[in-house]
């Protein structure tokens, strides 16, 4: 790879090796050395932003003035790929009757009538809103069914779009016309906007799935998704992920995870259970230790 005049000089594998610390550290994201190339790529135009020629002083930068810059990191460094109807089993198997039974649904009362979910790593918004979707779908069934879905992410870009409900073409890739029809409204310019109705009841704030203080609030949740996001942590930042879903959890309560990723041997915090066509984790009733 050649530097031009004024780009930032090749990536050295000391250079990936400092900022990948840093990156794993405040993220949880690792980018093994067979990734360096990516990382480099990912970093390159924040670089060429600050005008700065090589990584070290990037990582310099991020070693003294972290807080004024971790907006931009993470906005270089994670992944947000997701949209609309995404291994919607998961859904199903949710508001099926056998996980509704296992978490009380009907029949809850007082404070506890509420089925609390979060979307950790929630990007532009696609999964919790398909999720309330289904939350609606499930009441018609389910009278005096109650919800409330948060939503947070480490990237306020991806945030700040999800607050907004607009989305491109690639957004709505598995949604049939019909639900096109149903859901959001034309815009042109291949842009849809999700109707307000199906945007009510699910909020969205910044958070780190590495940090305890996101997930504080007054009931614990009944089920937490996070899919597709810890196949990109390190073994130590996913066992520190697990145990703050297993925290913030009440006793069986639900984790789901992405297809590819899995707590099985992993954790003694949650119990593997089968949910029509898919696999969740409910947390037991151990108290106390780690993931």
């Amino acid at each position: 790879m050649t530097a031009g005049a004024g780009a930032p000089l090749p990536m050295t594998a000391e250079e990936h090796l400092l900022l990948n610390e840093v990156i794993e550290r405040q993220f949880g994201l690792s980018f093994s050395p067979a990734k360096r190339d990516f990382l480099e790529s990912r970093l390159r135009p924040r670089l060429l932003a600050l005008h700065l020629r090589r990584f070290i002083d990037y990582y310099l930068l991020l070693r003294y003035d972290l807080e004024s810059e971790l907006e931009h990191l993470a906005r270089q460094v994670t992944n947000n790929e997701t949209y609309f109807f995404r291994e919607v089993y998961q859904f199903e198997g949710l508001f099926g009757d056998a996980a509704m039974a296992g978490l009380g649904v009907p029949g809850r009362r007082g404070a506890e009538a509420t089925l609390r979910m979060v979307c950790a790593g929630c990007s532009s918004g696609e999964e919790p809103y398909t999720l309330n979707l289904y939350a609606r779908a499930a009441a018609a069934r389910l009278p005096g069914l109650r919800w409330s879905i948060d939503g947070f992410d480490i990237d306020v870009d991806r945030l700040r779009a999800a607050k907004q409900g607009v989305y491109g073409a690639g957004s709505l890739r598995s949604a049939s016309a019909e639900q096109r029809a149903d859901h959001f409204t034309d815009l042109g310019d291949d842009r849809w906007e999700l109707r307000r109705p199906y945007r009510e009841g699910v909020s969205f704030a910044y958070g780190n799935i590495l940090s305890p203080s996101t997930f504080r609030r007054s009931h614990p949740y009944d089920v937490v998704f996070c899919r597709n996001v810890l196949i990109y942590f390190s073994e130590a930042a996913f066992h520190r992920a697990v145990t703050n879903f297993a925290e913030v959890l009440r006793p069986g309560g639900l984790l789901f995870l992405g297809h590819s990723e899995s707590l099985i041997g992993r954790s003694d915090r949650f119990e593997t259970v089968r949910l029509e066509r898919c696999i969740a984790y409910r947390r037991t009733e151990r108290a106390g230790g780690g993931a």
